[in-house]
């Protein structure tokens, strides 16, 4: 579809004229700004570009004002950026034909960037069917070479020390891998807690003693109970994320230990019996009636 983009100036949102057009008509410079879009894009898709058909009252209903709004803009743009029903300076700033290029910006018109075109087309003719060769090398990778052959196929010395042989490899061969090789595991990224995970010693033991914990606390059961406790939950965390999280679970641990009471037996009459209790005890006689 032709003339479905129009053209802006740098200037355009700052330019004097809407602050003028503004006090004139007595009106906000955004509602003056929005009005003049609506008009270029009237006059851009008219018949007669540059000539504005939208009427007062389509203006109001888009902008949502009255009508004695907009006319008030319509009517203060009158020689200053319209000329009746045309904007003023639409041809120079919307020329039929843009793509003219720049000689400030170094940007290409139409025509030199098909003469440049015809050019390299030229210049690919010239060099035979080299190009069909290398037809699917990255052309930031395709060099040309003074040899004989017409392969792109590079030959790399080997990498043998002198004196041993080397088997031949052929090109763009992969080694092979074992049948049961297994990629490794990730070491960051997110992955939810498995019965086999083992924590990084060397990890472990640097926020173990950030934390003021023994390594020593941090034995197969507590690892375990850990490790059992979060991979029923299924939850994906970091590496880094599950050791402090298993370090707070030891430390937790290790408070609750550290608070715990130790059990206590006491005896009648303060006196600590080792060889169980006195059966010939008769101190419960003693006993009143409150007692009971």
């Amino acid at each position: 579809m032709a003339n479905q983009w129009l053209r802006l100036w740098h200037d355009m949102p700052n330019d004097p004229k809407w602050r003028t057009i503004a006090r004139v008509s007595g009106q906000p410079i955004a509602l003056v700004q929005a009005i003049y879009l609506h008009l270029l894009v009237d006059a851009s898709r008219n018949v007669t570009r540059g000539h504005v058909t939208v009427t007062t009252e389509d203006l109001a209903s888009a902008l949502d004002v009255t009508d004695e709004q907009a006319e008030y803009v319509l009517s203060a743009m009158q020689g200053r950026v319209m000329d009746g029903d045309r904007l003023t300076g639409w041809e120079a700033r919307q020329p039929l034909r843009e793509d003219l290029g720049d000689q400030q910006t170094g940007a290409k018109s139409a025509a030199q960037r098909k003469r440049d075109q015809r050019e390299r087309d030229r210049s690919k003719a010239s060099m035979g069917g080299r190009h069909d060769v290398s037809r699917e090398v990255t052309p930031d990778k395709d060099t040309d070479t003074d040899t004989d052959t017409d392969t792109d196929t590079e030959v790399k010395a080997p990498l043998t020390p002198a004196g041993e042989d080397a088997a031949p490899v052929e090109p763009e061969q992969e080694p092979a891998q074992p049948a049961h090789a297994e990629p490794a595991a990730p070491v960051t990224g997110l992955f939810p807690m498995h019965l086999e995970w083992v924590p990084d010693q060397v990890q472990l033991k640097a926020r173990a003693a950030m934390a003021g914990l023994s390594l020593d606390l941090f034995n197969r059961e507590a690892i375990a109970g850990f490790v059992i406790h979060h991979e029923a939950k299924g939850l994906a965390k970091t590496e880094r994320e599950w050791l402090a999280a298993l370090v707070n679970w030891v430390k937790r641990d290790a408070a609750q230990a550290a608070a715990r009471p130790a059990a206590v037996v006491s005896f009648p009459g303060g006196q600590r019996r080792a060889n169980g209790p006195d059966f010939h005890d008769t101190s419960w006689r003693t006993m009143t009636e409150y007692d009971l």
